[in-house]
């Protein structure tokens, strides 16, 4: 299967994220094009890829504008085709549940504003990269995670993501995605 995977990335883990489920998929005997929304503003036409995925982070209760804007320009030719979106983010994480219930509400302002709707999503939880971030960011950060029961030990990063979870997420829509017709 030929699959096209579109991904924006803040600080990083959105990539290793995007990079994981390429080796995945690859070694799994598909054929994959990955596209950096931030860097490219172009992708295939719709007769060179079968399925695409989207991953994205969410900042700031949204995701990057790169991404949207490569979605909306994009969103007849990728709704031709079934696809899935992974939204990267630490209410992901969250014991929360009023918070792990705000990611939906992001995806679907995501889906209204680009046009594009993914036929299956996977909220994956992302990192706290505290030896990278700046004076301020670490210490608001180090505030929440205190108030969630996170590690605040800012001396180091910590990585969120259940690579299990996504790797099941993954196969499974790609074993399903030729049982789905495209949205449009």
């Amino acid at each position: 299967m030929r699959i096209l995977i579109l991904f924006a990335t803040i600080e990083g883990h959105t990539r290793k994220i995007a990079e994981h489920i390429t080796s995945t998929l690859e070694k799994a005997g598909h054929t994959v094009r990955t596209v950096n929304a931030i860097s490219e503003h172009t992708m295939p036409g719709a007769d060179e890829f079968d399925v695409s995925i989207v991953v994205a982070p969410v900042h700031v209760g949204t995701f990057p504008a790169p991404m949207r804007r490569l979605l909306k320009a994009n969103a007849e030719t990728l709704m031709a085709r079934p696809g899935a979106f992974v939204s990267v983010s630490l209410a992901a994480a969250s014991s929360d549940e009023a918070e792990r219930a705000e990611i939906a509400d992001y995806v679907e302002t995501f889906s209204k504003e680009t046009g594009w709707w993914p036929v299956s999503v996977h909220n994956a939880a992302g990192a706290l990269k505290y030896t990278e971030y700046d004076f301020f960011r670490r210490w608001m950060l180090k505030r929440i995670a205190g108030k969630e029961g996170g590690p605040t030990d800012t001396s180091k990063d910590y990585e969120f993501t259940d690579w299990d979870a996504l790797d099941g997420f993954v196969t499974e829509f790609v074993k399903e995605a030729p049982t789905v017709a495209g949205k449009i």
